[in-house]
């Protein structure tokens, strides 16, 4: 029984087909067993099967049970398109009908398992028939590796199509290596298309005279069949050079022979910019684009060689801004800038292209000028050189006058490493500073020994700051009124083991330039401090010790917190604590000094103002700064009297006045003579201190003096 058609919705009518067991349709096993080719059914390495008009499946072999994971006890006989996938049965039943009206069909199908695997294969039948009864014959050859096959090489098309570098690939039969393909990325990166290079060599595009080196590596490994990767230039097609990152790798044939190569080119042009951007940067000073420490380096130990190999020599200029803080702190730090900007252009132009133009960093410049033997020729650059740097420099619309130190080295004479030519060169430039800034000073050897005891000086006082080498001498203040000791100033002397004292003339410029100031000025103040909690406890409130304050110290951030820390620890009132600041110190940087010293009187210390007259501009500023007195320097006690034509005079009685108008309290220091104290007094000055009354005591002399209530005036 069997229906009448093929479609699952027209399977209402059946067929009775009555056959006797020995006739038209046998078994399958019956069927294979009078086939006389049923042996080689069986090996056929592809499915095979036969089926009538019905769709049954009259005869199969066993690799078709192996894609139905069925075993043939299990196989059914009707209904072939149940091997498939669901939405392909329709097609199925159409192909079946259509093979009995055609001679041979072919088609690729996808065979569903019991268990879920799926096969791809390439069905092929043709129509006979079995006896009388009409059939279809068919095989089917398992093409799932094919067709994967073919998937890998779409999605690989599809890459190297899509691949945003260029690949190129070339056939070698001949040796030439002719392009066969390129895709997009190589028409977007070169410029030409797919049909302007076909069948022409890649070198076409490479430059003459350019990287040969990396080619030759690329035509070395061709002639080896090698893979090979090189960096190298070549042209657009309009003509612009691009960076190239090059791989390349050879590509065989089933039986070993090299046949094609396979080219990806990465443009690497904005990388290779970068690179050189970061290099420049790895060597340039960003502000100026001069070079900078690390170049000055390797340009001058390439100097001091060429100097020592060809016997000549060469020169190193060391040049520092005078003044360039007050610079920034007046016109604003874009006016600093502006103004380094402009130093460095005048610099370069002053300069030969062999010599080498560097900053530092901040305001210091250095200059290394190859074989200039003659001195003259030197002396006269550096003077142009000097001159041009000191010119007037405009920044809008304010005129700016920098000025400059410059301190020149020789070598080999100066030095032979690098280490000693700069330090020869700073050397000289720091003397140049001391004379006066604003001039060129060259090494000598008796610089060079006065630099040696500088740093003789610097290690000695840093052990000294550690082993307490340091003590601190007290002088009096004397109030002209009462004639009382009110007050002391703190002097700081150093008691050397070897050399013994050492005048704070000599050590104290040491500990400025080093910023060993800045320890030391700390112990002072606790020394002081000490000091004033020993007299507290012997009953004397009200006495106030004044320490002297280095610039350093000042503008250092942590310094008032430092200094509350200090009292607090030795339980000393602010007030009885007085800090002596000098003019020039304010006045270099008098916006900055004002707000340092309005955060030291919240903490409620005492402020002075030391060296007073000194400065050039202290008039003006003085009622800004919130100080409490002002000491008269002792240059203008020298010859204190009433005589119309003394100068000095005149000037200490228009600072008394200043100072009282001003609600500030004058103290005089340097008072050696009775006619300088009887000056002061008939001027109405408030205190005096000076070796007339007594010169600085230790503190055991200081709280026998104030235990006495001595009386140092009359």
């Amino acid at each position: 029984v069997a229906p009448q058609s093929l479609d699952p919705e027209q399977a209402g009518s059946y067929s009775v087909i009555v056959v006797p067991r020995s006739g038209l349709v046998p078994t399958r096993y019956a069927l294979i067993q009078d086939l006389p080719v049923a042996d080689i059914l069986e090996e056929l390495p592809c499915v095979f099967y036969v089926i009538d008009q019905s769709g049954h499946l009259l005869l199969w072999n066993h690799q078709l049970e192996d894609a139905l994971e069925m075993t043939s006890e299990e196989m059914p006989t009707t209904g072939v398109q149940y091997f498939f996938d669901e939405r392909m049965r329709p097609t199925v039943v159409d192909t079946i009908r259509n093979a009995f009206e055609h001679d041979t069909t072919k088609h690729e199908w996808e065979l569903v398992g019991r268990h879920g695997k799926r096969t791809t294969y390439l069905f092929q039948c043709v129509r006979t028939n079995l006896g009388s009864l009409p059939v279809v014959v068919g095989t089917g050859l398992d093409i799932s590796a094919l067709k994967q096959a073919e998937q890998g090489l779409r999605i690989r098309e599809r890459a190297i199509y899509s691949s945003v570098n260029a690949i190129v690939i070339t056939c070698c039969d001949r040796g030439d290596h002719l392009i066969e393909y390129v895709n997009p990325a190589f028409e977007q990166i070169t410029g030409y298309t797919l049909a302007e290079v076909k069948g022409r060599n890649p070198r076409f595009m490479g430059i003459a005279g350019v990287d040969e080196g990396e080619r030759d590596r690329i035509r070395n490994a061709l002639k080896h069949n090698r893979s090979v990767r090189a960096i190298l230039r070549n042209r657009r097609k309009n003509g612009e050079v691009f960076w190239n990152d090059l791989r390349i790798d050879p590509v065989s044939s089933l039986d070993g022979e090299i046949t094609h190569f396979v080219g990806v080119i990465s443009d690497v042009t904005e990388a290779k910019h970068y690179e050189r951007r970061l290099q420049h940067l790895a060597h340039h000073d960003a502000l100026t684009g001069l070079a900078n420490r690390t170049l000055l380096q390797e340009r001058l130990k390439g100097a001091l060689e060429a100097a020592k190999a060809n016997r000549t020599q060469g020169a190193l200029a060391f040049l520092d801004l005078d003044n360039f803080k007050h610079i920034n702190d007046s016109f604003g730090h874009e006016a600093g800038d502006a103004v380094l900007r402009e130093v460095a252009s005048r610099l370069r132009t002053s300069m030969r292209d062999e010599d080498t133009v560097a900053r530092l960093g901040g305001d210091e410049f250095v200059l290394v000028i190859a074989e200039q033997p003659d001195m003259a020729q030197l002396a006269n650059l550096i003077e142009r050189i000097r001159q041009s740097v000191s010119t007037p420099i405009t920044v809008g619309g304010r005129e700016i006058v920098p000025g400059t130190s410059i301190g020149v080295s020789l070598f080999p004479q100066d030095g032979k490493t690098v280490d000693q030519v700069m330090r020869a060169a700073d050397a000289a430039m720091y003397h140049a500073k001391t004379l006066g800034r604003n001039n060129a000073q060259f090494f000598s050897a008796e610089l060079n020994q006065v630099v040696h005891q500088h740093l003789l000086l610097e290690a000695s006082l840093s052990r000294a700051i550690r082993n307490r080498e340091m003590v601190l001498g007290y002088q009096p203040k004397v109030d002209l009124r009462t004639g009382k000791v009110v007050g002391a100033e703190a002097l700081v002397r150093w008691h050397h083991p070897v050399d013994g004292v050492i005048s704070p003339d000599v050590f104290i410029p040491v500990a400025e330039q080093t910023g060993l100031i800045v320890p030391l000025g700390d112990w002072v103040i606790d020394e002081a401090c000490a000091t004033l909690r020993t007299l507290g406890e012997l009953g004397i409130h009200d006495f106030v010790i004044a320490v002297n304050l280095s610039a350093r110290q000042l503008r250092q951030r942590r310094f008032v917190n430092r200094l509350a820390e200090t009292l607090a620890r030795h339980g000393v009132p602010a007030q009885r604590l007085e800090l002596e600041v000098t003019e020039s110190q304010l006045m270099d940087h008098p916006e900055e000094a004002r707000d340092a010293l309005a955060q030291l009187k919240m903490l409620g210390v005492r402020l002075s103002i030391d060296d007073f007259g000194t400065g050039y501009s202290s008039l003006s500023h003085l009622q800004k700064f919130p100080v409490d007195c002002i000491k008269i320097d002792r240059s203008f006690l020298g010859a204190s009297s009433d005589t119309p034509d003394n100068g000095h005079a005149v000037i200490t009685r228009a600072i008394i006045a200043l100072g009282h108008n001003l609600k500030l309290q004058v103290i005089a220091e340097g008072v050696e003579t009775r006619e300088q104290l009887t000056f002061l007094r008939d001027h109405d000055c408030d205190q005096m201190q000076g070796y007339y009354f007594s010169p600085p005591l230790g503190q055991d002399g200081l709280q026998d003096m104030l235990r006495r209530d001595i009386r140092l005036v009359e």
